[in-house]
C-alpha cells in the first residue's frame, strides 16, 4: 500500500461508518423482532404511508432519505437499550435487591437470571415508545455504572496503592476492618501499621512516626471504602425504585413477569400479532383480489347503469363503486387493529385507488 493509499484511509478514518450489524434496513426487514420494533418507531411519527409504501416496494423519492432517517433514529434506540441491558447483571441485581425491599420481593418470586430477561424483553420496545420511561430506567443505571469506573475505581486503586506501600496485604487489611469489636480492630489495625518494624521492641521515634503515619493511612482508607460503599449502596436504592416502578407500573413488564413466573415460553395474546416483513407481503397481496373485484364491477356497473351515462355520470359511478370496495374491506378487516393493520388497510386503498383508472 503506497503513501497515497495510507493518507488517504488516514482521511476517511471515522467518516461514513456504517451502522451496527443488524441495523441497515434490510436487515431489519429480513429480522421479525428488529421489523416489529421498527414498525413501532414509525408508528409512533404516525408513519403508516411510509410503511405500506416500504410493503408495496414502491418508494418515492424522498422516502430514501426518510428510511435512512428513520434508520438511524433506529440504530441509536436499540444502541442505547443493548447498553443498558448489557449492565443489568445478575451481581447488580441482587445488589440492588439488597438495598430496596420492594425490588427484593420480586427477586423473591424469580431467580435473577429471569427478571433479568424480563426487563431485557421490554426494554428496547420502551426506548421506542416512550422514551421517558426508558430515561428513567438508564439513567440511574448509567450514573451507577460512570462511578463505579470513575472515582470509585479511582480511590480504591489509590487505597490499593496506600496497602502496598505499607507492605500490608489487601486481605489482612480486609480481615482487620471485618473486626466488630473496636477495640480488638484498634489493636488488628496497629499491628498492621508497624509492620516488619512491630518485631523490634524499641521506643526509636522513626519507627513509632511510621507507625502513626501508616494508622492514619489505614483509617482514612476505611473512612474512604465506607464511604465508597454507602454511596454505592444510594445508587443501588435508586436503581431499586426506578426498577420496581417499571416492572410493577407497566402492563407489558407485569404480563413478561407474569408469563416468566407460570413458565409461559409463547407470545402473549395481543390485539397485533407480531408479523414479519414477509409475513405482511403476503397478507397485503392476498387482501387484494383482483379477479374478485373486476367481477364485483361488472355487476355493479350493470345494476347502476353505467353504459347509458355520459362521462361524468360513468366518473360518478366510478368513485361510488370505489368508497363501496373501501368499505366492504375496512369491514372485514375491522378485527384486526393497530399499525400494522392500518399499513395493510393503507396499502389496499392505494391499490383500489390505482383500480380506478382502469375501470371501463
Amino acid at each position: 500500500m503506497g503513501i497515497a493509499d495510507l493518507f488517504e484511509k488516514s482521511k476517511e478514518k471515522g467518516q461514513g461508518i456504517p451502522p451496527p450489524p443488524g441495523h441497515t434496513i434490510a436487515e431489519i426487514l429480513q429480522d421479525k423482532s428488529s421489523f416489529y420494533l421498527f414498525t413501532r418507531l414509525l408508528e409512533r411519527d404516525g408513519q403508516e404511508a411510509l410503511g405500506a409504501r416500504l410493503v408495496a416496494g414502491k418508494l418515492e423519492q424522498d422516502d430514501i432519505n426518510l428510511l435512512a432517517e428513520y434508520r438511524a433514529k433506529f440504530s441509536e434506540k436499540i444502541t442505547q437499550s443493548e447498553k443498558i441491558e448489557k449492565l443489568l447483571t445478575e451481581e447488580n441485581v441482587i445488589g440492588i435487591a439488597r438495598n430496596h425491599p420492594d425490588f427484593a420481593k420480586i427477586i423473591d418470586s424469580l431467580t435473577p437470571k429471569q427478571l433479568i430477561k424480563v426487563i431485557r424483553s421490554q426494554l428496547k420496545e420502551i426506548c421506542i415508545t416512550d422514551e421517558n420511561r426508558f430515561d428513567a430506567i438508564a439513567d440511574p443505571i448509567e450514573t451507577y455504572d460512570s462511578y463505579k469506573k470513575g472515582d470509585y475505581k479511582k480511590t480504591s486503586e489509590e487505597i490499593e496503592k496506600s496497602c502496598d506501600d505499607m507492605n500490608i496485604s489487601q486481605k489482612d487489611y480486609l480481615a482487620a476492618l471485618a473486626i466488630k469489636d473496636p477495640d480488638e480492630k484498634k489493636v488488628a489495625l496497629r499491628k498492621l501499621a508497624r509492620g516488619e518494624y512491630g518485631k523490634f521492641m524499641t521506643a526509636c521515634n522513626s519507627i513509632f512516626g511510621i507507625e502513626r503515619r501508616n494508622l492514619k493511612s489505614l483509617k482514612d482508607s476505611e473512612k474512604s471504602l465506607e464511604d465508597l460503599f454507602a454511596k454505592l449502596n444510594s445508587y443501588k436504592q435508586d436503581i431499586g425504585s426506578t426498577l420496581f416502578l417499571s416492572v410493577s407500573g407497566n402492563d407489558d413488564m407485569r404480563n413478561a413477569l407474569s408469563r416468566e413466573l407460570v413458565g409461559d415460553k409463547t407470545q402473549a395474546e395481543t390485539a397485533e400479532p407480531r408479523l414479519g416483513f414477509s409475513d405482511l407481503k403476503k397478507e397485503s397481496a392476498g387482501a387484494f383480489n383482483e379477479a374478485k373485484l373486476d367481477k364485483d364491477w361488472e355487476d355493479y356497473k350493470t345494476r347502476a347503469g353505467y353504459d347509458t351515462e355520459d362521462d361524468a355520470g360513468k366518473d360518478t359511478i366510478k368513485d361510488m363503486f370505489i368508497e363501496e370496495q373501501k368499505e366492504t374491506y375496512g369491514k372485514r378487516k375491522a378485527k384486526n387493529t393497530g399499525f400494522l393493520a392500518r399499513i395493510l388497510a393503507a396499502l389496499f386503498e392505494e391499490k383500489i385507488n390505482s383500480k380506478k383508472a382502469t375501470l371501463k
